[in-house]
């Protein structure tokens, strides 16, 4: 599978959150890690369908929201009877990769791409 261009980026998903450099790295990083969901689906695909490139792109605004943020990036809460403050802190690895996987299912629920068994159809031509 080819990339997903910055102009699909914009003129078919709608997007304006990364500009065109950013877009490129976030992108390959949000494909790999689709393609681990998809068990290697969809770098077989001829044509791209409008769900997974939709799905790549939503999977990459992710990613770079999660990398822009710092260990601490801002206040979440502060209460001034104990003066207790709560920090936004960046996500663990398996809550990021939950988030990804939810976005997959968001966009890819009814195309097959997810499901985790043998095609049939794609085996049994090859026996």
């Amino acid at each position: 599978m080819e990339a997903i261009t910055y102009k699909y980026y914009q003129e078919k998903y709608y997007g304006n959150i990364l500009n065109e450099e950013d877009f490129k790295r976030y992108e390959k990083k949000a494909r790999r890690k689709l393609s681990s969901f998809t068990f290697g689906r969809i770098d077989c695909l001829q044509n791209v369908p409008d769900e997974v490139g939709d799905c790549i792109c939503g999977m990459a605004e992710k990613i770079s929201l999660e990398e822009s943020k710092e260990n601490f990036s801002g206040i979440v809460s502060e209460s001034t009877d104990g003066h207790s403050v709560t920090f936004e802190k960046k996500q663990s690895i398996e809550q990021m990769n939950k988030e990804l996987y939810l976005t997959a299912v968001d966009y890819l629920n009814n195309t097959g791409l997810l499901y985790g068994g043998v095609c049939l159809c794609s085996t049994a031509r090859n026996w």
